[in-house]
């Protein structure tokens, strides 16, 4: 199990949190092997729960933000040079993947025969999957924790 007092000041603080909320993710944690800057960085892989398969969440700490990701293409970020700067990158990543485990929070992978096209996450509160709009020849996969949600999205008929 990690040492959390041998990781840098920014990733215990977070490290702290997040294993408070979720203390069974700790057995998924060690230091980022992929980070060459920051040795102290910390790397979460938790599996699918679904299958237990590889490329589930994963949780970094490096370069003083925090990124989030699932699956093989989609991440998000948090922090100074995150897409939601401003306010506690902490909570707010916290929120993000709070949501994301209650499946409030869903994501979208977009293909156009086999080569991504982007991602993005989708707020079931405020939006339908009924209304991703898929244009020709392209295929929006949705994500979920859980795989409540999961399915593949066609071009609509006549498209």
């Amino acid at each position: 199990m990690i040492d959390l007092e041998r990781l840098n000041d920014h990733s215990r603080q977070f490290a702290t949190q997040l294993f408070r909320r979720w203390p069974e993710w700790i057995q998924h944690a060690r230091f980022d092997p992929y980070e060459d800057f920051e040795k102290e960085a910390l790397l979460i892989e938790v599996p699918r729960p679904v299958d237990g398969s590889g490329h589930g969440l994963f949780i970094t700490t490096s370069e003083w933000e925090i990124s989030v990701g699932f699956g093989e293409n989609f991440h998000t970020r948090f922090g100074i040079s995150g897409e939601n700067s401003g306010g506690n990158f902490y909570d707010e990543a916290l929120g993000f993947i709070e949501d994301f485990v209650a499946e409030r929070l869903v994501v979208a992978i977009a293909y156009q025969e086999k080569e991504w096209l982007g991602s993005w996450k989708i707020d079931l509160a405020k939006e339908s999957l009924d209304e991703i709009e898929v244009g020709p020849g392209e295929t929006v996969k949705i994500r979920s924790w859980l795989g409540t949600y999961n399915r593949e999205l066609q071009p609509a008929e006549g498209h």
